[in-house]
Order: C-alpha cells, then structure tokens, then sequence
C-alpha cells in the first residue's frame, strides 16, 4: 500500500504523531479539511489538463497528458519509458554475456565432475632410449634440442659491473635480447 509515496508504516506513524499532537477531535477536523484540500487539487489539476490538452490538440502537438496527478510511481515509469530505447542495446549485450557465463560455469561445472579424484604424476621430459638406441644418442638428441632452442633466443638482464647494480641506485642495465651466435 501506498498513498502519495507514503507507505503504511509511515501513515501509522503519522497518525499517531497526529493523534498524540492534535487530540482525537482536532484529528477528525484536520482529516476533513485535508480532504476538501485534496478534492480542490484534484479539481484544478483536471481543468488545467483539459485546458492545457486543447490547447495542444488545437496545435497539432501529439501529447497526451495525465488525467490524475502524478505519482512517485507514475513518474517513475514515464521516465523508464522515455529511457528504454537508449537502454536496450546494452540490455541484450548483457543478457547475451549472461548467457555465455551461465554456458562457461555448466561447461566447468560438468567438467569438474568428471574430474579425477587424484592429478597424475608430472611426466619427465627426458627422452627415453628407444630400442636398439644406448643412452648416450638419447642424450645428444636431447642437446640438440636444447640448441634449437637457444637459436631462439634469450633475455639476460644481470650485470656484473657493480657500479651498475641496484644496491649502488643504479638500475639502467634492464638487460637485452641475444642469440646463440650474437658473441
């Protein structure tokens, strides 16, 4: 229940402020007078419209205005109206990324269910010897992979020079980007 943005709560507690305040018979009166102001407001408020509607029909003007006086309520839904067009787009953006969040957490969900109860052991990327191969081919294999990898690059960034070190304030050396064959 609402009455002129006042909810119940807040009418008892008026009326009771009022009561304890105005006594019970200056509380009837008021209530009657607050009454024939009401009905007066409502009154003015209807010619005014209808006066001011004309006035626009009489114009061309394609407003209708509100026979009742507004409301809390009723200006809150004229603005939301007036609003909407300027709110849907980002609107369906989140509802469609509401989506997509509630698809990835049944993804994981589903996913953490078929989950195993124990992680397998990190496997060792030493390569084994195959048969018929001693362990010394396997290890050069394995240096020549490292060596492709160098050919890649590195980034070093120590120095040796202690005036250049950060415990002497200076920090210039960030280091630099080299290849194998950059000596």
């Amino acid at each position: 229940m609402n009455i002129l943005g006042v909810g119940a709560w807040e009418l008892v507690a008026i009326l009771l402020i009022m009561l304890v305040f105005a006594g019970p018979k200056r509380m009837i009166h008021w209530s009657y007078v607050l009454g024939q102001h009401v009905a007066k407001f409502r009154k003015i408020w209807s010619e005014t419209v209808d006066l001011v509607q004309k006035e626009f029909d009489e114009a061309g003007v394609d407003i209708k205005l509100p026979k009742e006086p507004p409301t809390r309520k009723g200006l809150n839904r004229a603005v939301t109206d007036a609003v909407k067009p300027m709110t849907n787009p980002m609107q369906d953006t989140l509802d469609e990324v509401k989506k997509d969040l509630d698809s990835v957490k049944d993804v994981t969900d589903t996913l953490n269910e078929k989950k195993p109860a124990s992680l397998p052991e990190p496997k060792n990327n030493k390569p084994k010897p195959k048969s018929g191969e001693t362990a010394k081919k396997a290890a050069a294999k394995a240096t020549v992979g490292a060596e492709a990898a160098n050919a890649m690059g590195t980034w070093g960034g120590t120095s040796i020079d202690p005036a250049s070190s950060p415990a002497n304030g200076n920090s210039s050396d960030f280091g630099a980007w080299s290849k194998a064959g950059d000596d």
